[in-house]
């Protein structure tokens, strides 16, 4: 990742980390019903995991074509 990126990329993760972390202790645990598992996922996507695979994708393929 470059700076921009790079930057981009820790800001997304900070919180969806804290989340991600958070809520799969609880399905471990049985506090939160599998039931709620979409929710889960839109959640993420919400928080822009997707924007921030697409960070690592690019990274990985300027890396691949050196």
């Amino acid at each position: 990742l470059n700076a921009e990126e790079s930057e981009e990329f820790n800001s997304i993760m900070g919180d969806l980390n804290t989340y991600y972390d958070e809520t799969v202790i609880r399905f471990i645990m049985g506090e939160e019903p599998l039931d709620n598992f979409d929710d889960f996922v839109e959640t993420l996507e919400g928080m822009g995991i997707e924007r921030a695979t697409e960070l690592q994708q690019a990274a990985l393929d300027r890396y691949n074509d050196r």
